[in-house]
């Protein structure tokens, strides 16, 4: 993206933080996703945050006296609104912290009505506890970094105002949320195998769905480029047909407001059967990438569902950098479809119930049943039967297949 700001980065390295310089490197690319040319940046060790000004007024004072002139301050954390204050007061120019940043983000990236909504909220929700007495500067809010998008219009109206438009957004949510549960539950009616995605922003999971699913989903080399879930047909090479989800991707300290307004979504992931834990095996914090998507899946009760990890972009770095417990292969880009989807289906084999059953050799129809609906994995051909032996869901799919008469009988 063309840099049309420039900004400085402040940061604050207390007991809580596990890798401070991680956040900022991430800070300066989600910054640098949005226009602003990052020119600095300024970490002060402390037992923990000043609740007056984030950062000590002095070590505000020595940063100030380093620049002539910048549009930006940005701040690692997310900030009351005395807090912005006082460093705006100080630095002389607009503070947005990390909140802001993402939330623009995320305005930039959505591209349906939910997710737009979703974004929205969020943004209103960060707004209100900010518009008490003076608050954040909103005059220089308005000018896009933290409220473009859907949240741009009319900021300086009242609180009465804001709320009710919070009330309409979370209505008209509440209706996605409705046929999303429908959906849900005709998918579980069916007993369709649902399969999702999640890692962290980045890390290649709409590159591996389009490859998994011959899609044609948005894959670019940019935070957040997915934000709203989509769901296609996947076809592993027994010929089992399941269906699997892409996600928003995660990122460290994402603002609680987001996780609320995009909590349906996120939820979407804990509805599956199976979690593909993609990882960006060059990423330079995979250990702290790798963290905080556990997190988030202990936060979501998501932690029992079976989980094969995927480290991608093997072609840009093979090393093996981080040796989970769970089940794990290396992948990129380049290996064929085939070679990935055999590895998912051995997975789901392990946790599916085994089986074995005969069909009449005229009755080819409920073979080819089988495979749609089980993992078939031999076929023996008797002389008045077909011998199949596999894995399945559980449910008794193949019993159900093989004892069900066909309509003509």
């Amino acid at each position: 993206m063309e840099m049309t700001h420039t900004g400085i980065i402040l940061a604050t390295n207390t007991v809580q933080n596990k890798n401070v310089e991680s956040e900022v490197r991430e800070l300066k690319e989600l910054s640098e996703s949005i226009g602003i040319e990052i020119i600095g940046t300024h970490i002060q060790n402390r037992t923990s945050i000043d609740r007056k000004s984030y950062v000590g007024s002095g070590f505000l004072e020595e940063v100030r006296m380093q620049y002539e002139d910048i549009d930006y301050c940005i701040v690692n954390d997310e900030i009351l609104a005395s807090q912005n204050r006082k460093i705006e007061s100080i630095m002389d120019t607009s503070v947005i912290d990390r909140t802001q940043v993402i939330l623009d983000i995320f305005s930039l990236r959505a591209q349906s009505k939910a997710g737009k909504l979703q974004v929205e909220l969020a943004q209103l929700e960060y707004l209100v506890p900010r518009l008490k007495g003076q608050g954040i500067n909103l005059s220089r809010l308005g000018a896009g970094i933290g409220t473009r998008g859907p949240g741009e219009t009319k900021l300086e109206t009242d609180r009465r105002h804001i709320n009710s438009r919070i009330s309409d957004i979370k209505r008209q949510l509440a209706v996605v949320e409705e046929h999303r549960l429908r959906y849900r539950d005709k998918r579980r009616s069916n007993q369709v195998t649902k399969v999702s995605l999640i890692g962290y922003t980045n890390a290649g999971k709409s590159t591996l769905f389009n490859k998994l699913t011959n899609a044609a989903t948005l894959q670019e080399d940019k935070l957040f480029a997915t934000l709203d879930p989509l769901t296609r047909e996947m076809v592993l090479p027994s010929g089992f047909q399941c269906i699997i989800s892409d996600t928003v991707g995660f990122i460290q300290k994402l603002p609680t407001t987001l996780i609320e307004s995009f909590k349906s979504t996120l939820e979407e992931a804990a509805d599956s059967d199976f979690i593909i834990h993609v990882i960006d095996n060059n990423a330079p914090d995979i250990v702290s990438q790798y963290d905080t998507v556990l997190d988030l899946i202990g936060s979501l009760n998501m932690k029992e569902i079976p989980q094969l990890i995927l480290f991608n972009k093997t072609d840009l770095n093979d090393k093996k950098r981080l040796l989970p417990m769970k089940p794990h292969k290396f992948v990129n880009m380049n290996m064929p479809a085939q070679d990935i989807l055999m590895d998912i289906e051995n997975f789901m084999a392990k946790t599916f119930d085994a089986y074995n059953t005969s069909i009449p050799l005229a009755r080819q129809d409920k073979l080819y049943r089988l495979k749609r609906q089980t993992i078939v994995k031999e076929v023996e051909l008797g002389e008045e039967s077909v011998e199949i032996s596999g894995f399945e869901p559980a449910g008794n799919f193949a019993e159900r297949i093989v004892d069900k008469d066909d309509e003509r009988e």
